[in-house]
């Protein structure tokens, strides 16, 4: 009987290794092999390099040092890249490791929550699983990129589960948690962090639990987080003024409102995309969890987390329709929670099933099921990463950062050069450039196309990335090769044409 402890404790550790070992090739296989992307992930990448190199914790900036108003969420994300990068270097590794591992602690939280709720370690396996093979999860902008999303789902995940726990238990300190856990959110990405608040209020109801809401707890514990991020907001906007405008610009009114950028889609955007690619393998046992789930007896642990699941869903479902700007990955805090809910379909039939035909298969016949379940799905998310491998190199100017890093060893001795721009707004070359500056000390001007002919002397090198834009630089001077990656060349200027 001294054995049985043990064992279990052993068991448990060794389920949660074998989920991390399953965790590898989704979040962590070919993280940093194709480049910082346009767009969201390359200008809070600035914003964390701009942390390090101006020790400046309250205004973000930009490449070019000015206030960064068009990415104006609360500065926890650009934080703690600067801590990253601070430990290991400005690059694509910095940038995205502390997505992944925040990707990681989401799968781990998941699987925790699927053996509590849903009533042993096969109900933690097969949510983790189907998480990991969610590809409107497993994407580039949520998990496999540097950007906002992957902590922001991981506060919500756990923010969610700690007011399940607080319905089902009514201790205050899981109310104090999940104001927490939802504070990060909304520190992380603003508005977007709140946005399970009706859900979750619907599903106090729909569980039974109104009198929850009339202890203590879960109000100050809101109280808590409405102060800490009005704090912020008093403090941003008088450090630098005109940040509360562009809050309601680019944050709250505009997207709200507005289809901004020309992200023009229908209200049933979403939902096509969990058909078609991104939930494709597991909306139908999601659809079952939810119908079966929400007529399991009163007071089971899956009647708990389907009803609190469904309300959640539903209802962010409904403000992501209602919104005109939509984006692929504003839906990404859905999946921890609707991976979980096709578990429990998967799980239930799988029992019903079972009990019709006396079936009772041991632990290793119920882990040779978890896999042929998830195997095709798993492979297919593997097969997705490839294929983003394989066009990393789509835009020319996103090899610029290899080519720098190749030139520091090749020609250590240079160190200041120019950098052709081109006509497209693209801050990937601006981080490899401030990258190149603090890692390698070098002096880099960057050179428009409209002034290559009066901003360029006879003698420097110009580091050009494209055809086009080479054949640009090679009409008004005489050039030799000094180093080629790819399609990016360090040219020197020997005359004027």
């Amino acid at each position: 009987m001294s054995l049985t402890p043990s064992r279990a404790l052993y068991g448990r550790i060794g389920l949660v290794l074998l989920v991390v070992a399953l965790a590898y090739l989704p979040l962590f296989w070919l993280l940093t092999s194709h480049p910082v992307q346009q767009w969201d992930e390359a200008r809070t990448g600035l914003n964390g390099l701009n942390i390090v190199r101006n020790h400046e914790w309250l205004i973000m900036r930009d490449g070019d040092q000015l206030p960064d108003l068009w990415n104006c969420k609360p500065p926890l994300w650009p934080w703690l890249l600067s801590l990253s990068f601070r430990l290991l270097g400005p690059g694509e590794l910095g940038l995205r490791l502390p997505a992944a591992l925040a990707a990681l602690a989401t799968v781990l939280a998941v699987f925790q929550a699927g053996r509590r709720w849903l009533g042993g370690w096969e109900g933690g396996l097969l949510a983790a699983l189907i998480l990991l093979t969610s590809g409107g999860y497993i994407s580039l902008h949520v998990t496999r990129t540097g950007d906002f999303d992957a902590f922001l789902t991981l506060w919500t995940t756990l923010g969610t589960l700690a007011w399940l726990r607080y319905l089902a238990e009514g201790r205050p300190r899981h109310a104090w948690q999940a104001g927490a856990f939802f504070f990060l959110a909304a520190f992380t990405k603003g508005v977007a962090g709140m946005l399970f608040g009706p859900g979750l209020v619907l599903a106090t109801f729909a569980l039974g639990q109104g009198q929850r809401l009339r202890r203590p707890a879960p109000w100050l514990a809101l109280l808590g987080l409405v102060a800490g991020m009005a704090t912020w907001y008093v403090v941003r906007e008088h450090a630098g003024p005109g940040y509360l405008q562009a809050v309601w610009d680019f944050e709250l009114g505009g997207p709200a409102a507005n289809q901004l950028e020309g992200h023009l889609t229908e209200w049933w955007y979403y939902v096509v995309n969990w058909m078609e690619t991104k939930f494709m393998y597991w909306l139908v046992p999601a659809l079952l969890g939810g119908l079966l789930g929400w007529r399991l007896p009163a007071g089971s642990p899956g009647r708990y987390l389907a009803r609190l699941v469904v309300c959640v869903a539903g209802t962010f479902m409904l403000v992501l329709a209602l919104t005109q700007t939509k984006l692929p990955w504003y839906d990404a805090p859905m999946y921890p929670l609707l991976a979980l809910l096709a578990a429990s379909g998967l799980l239930q039939m799988a029992r019903a099933v079972a009990a019709q035909q006396h079936w009772r298969p041991g632990p290793a016949g119920r882990l040779a099921a978890l896999a042929l379940i998830a195997a095709l799905p798993y492979w297919a998310q593997c097969r997705a990463l490839a294929r983003v491998y394989d066009a990393r190199y789509n835009v020319p100017a996103l090899r610029l950062g290899t080519h720098l890093r190749h030139q520091a060893q090749a020609v250590p001795t240079l160190r200041a050069y120019l950098l052709a721009g081109d006509t497209t707004f693209n801050d990937s070359p601006v981080f490899y450039r401030m990258a190149a500056e603090m890692r390698f000390g070098h002096r880099i001007r960057r050179v428009p196309p409209a002034a290559i002919h009066d901003s360029a002397g006879v003698g420097e090198r110009v580091v050009v990335c494209g055809a086009a834009l080479r054949h640009r630089w090679e009409q008004e001077y005489r050039t030799r090769v000094e180093l080629q990656t790819d399609s990016c060349v360090t040219l020197r200027l020997e005359a004027r044409r």
